[in-house]
């Protein structure tokens, strides 16, 4: 059974909402899903910087309708990428960032194979999490629509017939069902964080019971080992920050739902 011990790591003000995150050479890159900005902390001098994905009023706190709704962020050692949920048609958009140019791309035909593909209905699909692992690009499906589907999509870059289709049974917070909400990779291991919001709606917010952290096999042949987050936290974004003596460190942000733009940052210790 995994041990958790939860701190808060950093206060950050300037971004009112995070749904990703990721941690490289002291630095932190966040998405938010109400803005148009990918934000960039940097540890060391403690400053914030923001790279514009596109130009288009607002550049923050969107309103709902309008957001592109930027839910995850992923890196391949050389790259950043950046998704949309795919949950309406405004949010189809990826970036690609190299640490100096932005590219867009119009997403919307990859997610459509995918709906297609897995048999999953627009009103089912929501992707909260993504991560790059050579030729596969894995997306995290957030189960809540109807139908609750909590399931890894696996889409294969140089075949579409190798694409699959992972279902995975989250556990129940407090009587409420449990959605994808991101992923990182750490060696052939994948650790999600899933939250539970009483709402059945991929689009509308609800009342958080929690959040969980789960584990499981790059090949996404094993059994998940779950766990529940102390407190009642919506965690939206998860990234490694080190590997220590005792097991691993990783940083997590949360979307409060509200106006705040003082954003925390916070650590969760791992140890067996």
């Amino acid at each position: 059974m995994l041990k958790l011990i939860l701190e808060a790591f950093i206060s950050i003000s300037g971004i009112t909402a995070a749904s990703g995150l990721v941690y490289n050479g002291d630095e932190l890159h966040i998405v938010s899903d109400n803005s148009n900005y990918l934000y960039s902390y940097d540890l060391t001098r403690q400053r914030l910087s923001k790279t514009p994905l596109l130009q288009s009023a607002p550049m923050e706190n969107i309103p709902k309708a309008n957001k592109m709704d930027l839910e995850a962020i992923a890196f391949d050692g050389n790259r950043y990428y950046l998704y949309g949920s795919g949950s309406t048609e405004k949010r189809n958009h990826r970036f690609i960032w190299d640490g100096n140019t932005i590219i867009q791309e119009d997403y919307s035909k990859i997610y459509a194979f995918l709906m297609d593909k897995f048999n999953i209905a627009k009103d089912d699909f929501n992707i909260e999490g993504v991560l790059h692992a050579a030729d596969r690009i894995l997306f995290f499906n957030r189960g809540n629509g109807p139908r609750g589907i909590n399931a890894i999509l696996e889409y294969n870059t140089k075949s579409n017939h190798l694409s699959r289709f992972v279902p995975l049974e989250l556990p129940q917070l407090a009587g409420i069902a449990t959605g994808f909400s991101d992923a990182t990779l750490v060696g052939n291991d994948i650790y999600f964080i899933a939250t539970a919001e009483d709402v059945k709606s991929t689009y509308l917010d609800g009342e958080v019971a929690g959040s969980l952290l789960g584990k499981i096999d790059l090949d996404l042949n094993s059994k998940p080992a779950i766990v529940e987050i102390p407190e009642r936290h919506k965690f939206e974004g998860i990234t490694l920050k080190e590997k220590t003596e005792k097991g691993l460190v990783f940083l997590l942000c949360e979307d409060t739902d509200t106006e705040s733009d003082e954003l925390t940052i916070y650590s969760l210790n791992v140890s067996n």
